[in-house]
């Protein structure tokens, strides 16, 4: 009597069961990691956008709560006059940090707690007064489908 072996798996099942896992595994860390890269490609477009001066569009990437602290005519003049006009430069390099996320995160003291990501901005200026570097802390949440930006008034 011949007695039949049992054999394992094809290769071409085997195949199959890794590929899934694998699909399945990109799938899960692309909705992990999906805020976050949408949240610092917001921060570099803001910043993109100051470097060429379009102050005017790095504006539209505000928060409403940070459009409703400066008005776009107030903004444009402000960026325009204080790193142009005083610090005699033309535009400037910068590096962002990877964003963290950062959950009841509050602009203010009394504003509403929303959860972002942090994204450090380091803007590098070569002027009339010589090299120097500004960090700002960048915030990112979620407003109407929309990433936008927000300043820390909170010094958080």
């Amino acid at each position: 009597m011949l007695k039949r072996r049992r054999r394992g798996p094809s290769a071409g099942f085997v195949l199959m069961i890794l590929v899934t896992l694998t699909v399945v595994a990109f799938s899960v860390y692309l909705v992990l990691t999906s805020g976050s890269r949408q949240a610092e490609r917001t921060v570099d477009t803001f910043y993109s956008l100051e470097q060429e001066g379009k102050f005017a569009s790095s504006w539209e990437l505000f928060h409403t709560d940070m459009q409703s602290r400066f008005t776009r005519e107030s903004y444009i003049q402000d960026r325009s006059h204080v790193f142009i006009n005083h610090f005699g430069v033309d535009t400037f390099e910068y590096e962002l940090s990877s964003p963290k996320k950062v959950t009841h995160w509050q602009k203010h003291e009394e504003a509403v707690a929303l959860d972002v990501y942090k994204v450090i901005a380091t803007k590098k200026y070569r002027g009339k007064y010589g090299y120097f570097e500004f960090v700002q802390h960048v915030f990112v949440a979620q407003e109407n489908g929309e990433w936008k930006v927000l300043w820390d008034f909170n010094g958080q």
